[in-house]
């Protein structure tokens, strides 16, 4: 029988306990602690948005979203890993074939980070190819991939340089363990450095024709995920986790104000309107964030199942509405 986007969260909220008692080491360690790493593969967390042609699940777009908003209740930063290595799935989905079968030929277990900011980089065409070099930031979970996906500027006879994701092997980077942040601190977002690195053009996804469509990967995933505008939904893969973070951070303060906290006077805290109302408005809040993704989410399914694509005020709407919600949260 199928496994269903419940299924998963189900597995999920199963994992939350665990999790919190995880959470201080997982931050201690600065990466994802590997226990929950294996949890997360047993759980089949990263194959949501794998392409089944390759061993995935291909559940529905959003998935990811809301599992973010479950695993973020107990720790924000094995939440984000999860989430952001779930949706690599789907960008590689996009990829050539040649490319997903080097990959997932291997095992559709293995998983894929990505680097979005690059702090340097040479890329200079060579016959065959292109060859880079340079330093990537901020690759979350990157201890937990064989492989990743920067995002380089691949230059051009006219005209500017072009926005392309290529695939490197491990052994072709090297980490730099950087990541000493407060928050998300054990994401283990580390960079990564590339010294002249040959990428034939199964390996590059040029990133300007994702805008709803036929991609590279389309080929042989013809779900229709592997159609979606990238850019104008991509913030669906970070907003869950920022969802669950707020509900977990509420769950937290509701359970320690019922445990007969009092305030010096002696009064039940719990029974103050003062603290009901603002507890009240907290979960609006976040209920609030949370129906205002979904029901893009929803929109965003049906056009994906009846074959149409979201007009530019949509799109637009996806992302101003996602910002909203994680404002909402940390409000």
């Amino acid at each position: 029988m199928p496994i269903t986007e419940e299924d998963i969260l189900d597995r999920a909220r199963t994992l939350l306990p665990v999790l919190r008692e995880r959470a201080p080491e997982t931050e201690r360690l600065r990466r994802l602690h590997p226990d929950s790493d294996r949890d997360f593969k047993a759980a089949g967390f990263y194959r949501i948005m794998q392409p089944r042609h390759y061993g995935g699940l291909e559940l529905d777009f959003g998935s990811q979203t809301a599992l973010g908003t479950e695993l973020g209740r107990a720790c924000g930063s094995s939440s984000w890993v999860a989430t952001i290595i779930a949706c690599h799935g789907w960008l590689f989905g996009m990829f050539p074939k040649r490319a997903q079968d080097e990959v997932w030929g291997r095992s559709a277990d293995e998983t894929i980070a990505t680097a979005f900011y690059c702090e340097r980089s040479t890329v200079k065409r060579v016959a065959g190819g292109i060859e880079i070099s340079g330093k990537w930031r901020f690759s979350s979970g990157i201890h937990n991939c064989g492989w990743v996906l920067p995002l380089v500027a691949v230059p051009n006879a006219e005209g500017p340089p072009t926005p392309h994701f290529v695939l490197l092997e491990r052994g072709e980077y090297q980490v730099e363990e950087v990541w000493n942040s407060v928050g998300l601190a054990g994401t283990g977002s580390n960079d990564f450095t590339v010294e002249g690195i040959f990428i034939p053009p199964h390996r590059m996804l040029d990133i300007t024709k994702l805008t709803g469509g036929p991609s590279p990967g389309s080929e042989v995933n013809d779900f229709y995920l592997y159609r979606q505008p990238m850019m104008a939904t991509f913030a669906f893969n970070l907003v869950g986790n920022i969802i669950g973070v707020a509900r977990g951070a509420a769950e937290i303060v509701i359970g320690d104000l019922t445990q007969n906290r009092t305030t010096k006077a002696g009064a039940a805290m719990v029974a103050m309107p003062t603290i009901q109302a603002r507890v009240a408005e907290s979960l609006a809040e976040i209920d609030a964030a949370h129906a205002m993704v979904f029901r893009n989410r929803d929109e965003i399914v049906r056009h994906g199942q009846a074959g149409t694509y979201p007009d530019l005020a949509a799109r637009g709407r996806y992302r101003g509405n996602n910002g909203l919600a994680a404002k909402l949260s940390v409000s």
